[in-house]
């Protein structure tokens, strides 16, 4: 079925924190065709930038509760602008918007899924998603490694999963210089630095990346370490850097909005979580920046790094192992600009934003039209 207005689409979200999946989120319904699809967002409790961001591209941003809880009213709510927006797709991320998008009235209900395993799964809602999983049309997987999780834990339908990774646009990254961030920080232009770009939160285990910065500095000395982000932890952390010797050669930043300058100041991008990891956005940018990357083989991390072509992989838990992975490319330039290289052609053939945006629209139109909701003509060079 044709028609010549755009189904209107709601991404549904707890929030809009400056995180990776709230940014994947901003830049898939900046780019979606316009043609086919009507991009709206609302959130249960929170805007932020992420929402001011998203408004500076045209697209309305609304809160619709104040409560992080599930409650009827937020419920209601959700109806509401489905019924008035005559929202056709509903995508939601998250236990309570996806509860709502699920009894939403929208004709297709995506749910995607963020996370390798939840610390919080409840009985009940293990009962509540099983209850309503006749009433989803699909999920979405980011990587490969969250399949057993969403399959067995979760009790997904393996054919009802499809897979749509993350994606950025490399263009960015590919000029970025960082010799000003370098001189901010008061590291030497030839001084070895890894990084490490996450939020401060303790599944990211910041402790194991101090401990190998100093096993690194015992064979490196004149190596340096950024630790970008902000979060919970985050006084903790620099607390312990006096205990560890390591003052004046962590540097905290806290969160930057010159990203690509800042990874252009590492030479490699390191990650070293111990269980809940995904497809890190962190690593799609270090990868578009030609960064060689060490991390603990977590989650769907499998899925950015072949191992040893352009990185290496570490068990987590595992100082010792993550500062030798390390030490491999600081000490050895040939070896990590053969890895950067590999990284940004890694990217750019299996991570390019252009082919997210087009995954998801394929996703959508093939829902709608398998529930006959009328959809618009594809406005691509392509044809898709």
């Amino acid at each position: 079925m044709r028609t010549d207005r755009p189904v209107s689409v709601l991404f549904l979200l707890p929030a809009l924190p400056v995180g990776g999946a709230e940014r994947q989120i901003a830049t898939l319904v900046a780019r979606l065709d316009r043609r086919r699809f009507r991009p709206l967002v609302a959130t249960q409790h929170g805007l932020g930038p992420v929402a001011t961001e998203i408004e500076a591209a045209g697209i309305p941003v609304r809160r619709l509760s104040d409560s992080r809880r599930f409650d009827p009213g937020f419920l209601r709510s959700v109806r509401a602008l489905v019924r008035s927006e005559r929202v056709g797709l509903v995508l939601s991320h998250g236990f309570s918007t996806g509860v709502a998008a699920r009894l939403s009235g929208a004709p297709v209900c995506v749910l995607a899924e963020h996370s390798t395993g939840e610390r919080d799964m409840s009985r009940m809602r293990h009962a509540v998603n099983r209850l309503l999983a006749p009433r989803t049309d699909a999920w979405v997987a980011l990587a490969e490694g969250q399949l057993p999780y969403l399959v067995r834990e979760k009790g997904i339908p393996r054919d009802r999963i499809r897979r749509i990774p993350n994606g950025i646009d490399p263009a960015p990254y590919a000029a970025a210089d960082g010799t000003r961030v370098r001189t901010e920080l008061g590291i030497p232009a030839d001084a070895p630095v890894a990084g490490l770009l996450a939020a401060l939160r303790p599944e990211k285990d910041h402790r194991s990346f101090f401990l190998a910065a100093r096993f690194v500095l015992d064979d490196l000395p004149a190596a340096h370490f950024l630790v970008v982000g902000d979060g919970p932890l985050r006084d903790d952390l620099a607390r312990e850097l006096p205990a560890l010797n390591l003052e004046g050669r962590v540097h905290l930043t806290g969160r930057r909005s010159d990203v690509p300058e800042v990874l252009a100041a590492f030479d490699v991008s390191v990650l070293s979580s111990t269980d809940v990891e995904t497809l890190p956005l962190a690593f799609l940018e270090s990868m578009a920046s030609g960064l060689p990357l060490v991390a603990t083989r977590v989650g769907g991390v499998p899925d950015l790094i072949e191992d040893g072509v352009n990185g290496f992989l570490t068990e987590p838990r595992d100082p010792r192992s993550l500062a030798d992975a390390m030490l491999r490319v600081l000490a050895d330039r040939a070896v990590a600009e053969r890895m950067g290289s590999a990284s940004r052609r890694i990217v750019i053939e299996r991570f390019h934003v252009d082919q997210m945006v087009r995954d998801y629209e394929d996703l959508f139109a093939e829902l709608l039209t398998r529930k006959r909701v009328p959809l618009a003509a594809a406005d691509r060079a392509d044809g898709v």
